[in-house]
C-alpha cells in the first residue's frame, strides 16, 4: 500500500521529533480520536440506551398490570357473575313490555287466592321516566277485612315491584256475620323501556 508523499513527510518530521514532543502528539491525537468517539458515536448510542430502558420499564410496567389481571381473573368472572345475577332479579322487578301482561294477571290471580272480589281492574295510560315507566292500574276491591289484608300482603311479596297509592277503604256491607270492605285505589307497576326506544 503507498502511502501519500505528504503524510509520509509529515510522519518523517514527526519521528525526527524529541521522544516528549513525540508522546505529546500522541496524547493530542488520542484525546481527538476519544472526543471524536464520544461526540459521533458513544453520545448517539447513549440516547438509543436510555430510550429502549424507558420501553423495557413501560414494558415490565405493561407486563405487571396483565399479570395482576390475570392473576385476579377469577376474582373478575365471579364479580361479573354476581352482577348479572343483580341486573337478571332488577329485570325481574322491572319487567318489559312483553311481561307487563304476566304481572297483571299474577295481580288478578292473587285477588282470587286471598279471597276477594275484583270489582274494577282497568290500566290507566304510562308515565315515562327515561329508562323506565310506570303502569298505573285502577283498582277496586271488596272482602273481608282479613282477605283484603292477605291481597295486599301477597301483593307486597310479588318479585315484580307494585305499589298500592291512594287508597280509599269504606264498608260495603256490614252484618252479624261479616262486614265487606270496599276498596279502591291505584296499583302501579313498573316497567323498564329499552334505550333503542328512549333514542
Amino acid at each position: 500500500m503507498e502511502m501519500n508523499p505528504q503524510v509520509e513527510a509529515k510522519l518523517e518530521q514527526i519521528a525526527k521529533l524529541p521522544p516528549a514532543a513525540r508522546a505529546g502528539i500522541l496524547a493530542a491525537v488520542a484525546v481527538m480520536v476519544g472526543v471524536g468517539y464520544f461526540f459521533l458515536i458513544y453520545q448517539d448510542s447513549q440516547v438509543k440506551i436510555e430510550q429502549l430502558q424507558a420501553q423495557e420499564m413501560e414494558l415490565q410496567r405493561k407486563l405487571s398490570e396483565v399479570r395482576s389481571i390475570a392473576a385476579n381473573i377469577d376474582e373478575f368472572e365471579e364479580e361479573i357473575a354476581s352482577l348479572e345475577v343483580k341486573l337478571q332479579k332488577v329485570l325481574r322487578q322491572l319487567p318489559n313490555k312483553r311481561e307487563i301482561e304476566v304481572v297483571l294477571t299474577d295481580i288478578s290471580n292473587l285477588g282470587k287466592t286471598a279471597g276477594i272480589e275484583i270489582k274494577e281492574f282497568s290500566r290507566k295510560p304510562e308515565i315515562s321516566h327515561g329508562f323506565y315507566a310506570e303502569v298505573p292500574i285502577d283498582l277496586e276491591i271488596e272482602g273481608q277485612f282479613h282477605d283484603v289484608a292477605r291481597f295486599f300482603d301477597m301483593l307486597a311479596a310479588l318479585p315484580r315491584i307494585v305499589n298500592m297509592n291512594a287508597i280509599n277503604v269504606e264498608v260495603a256491607r256490614d252484618s252479624m256475620d261479616a262486614t265487606v270492605l270496599k276498596v279502591k285505589g291505584t296499583a302501579t307497576t313498573f316497567r323498564f323501556v329499552a334505550s333503542e326506544k328512549r333514542a
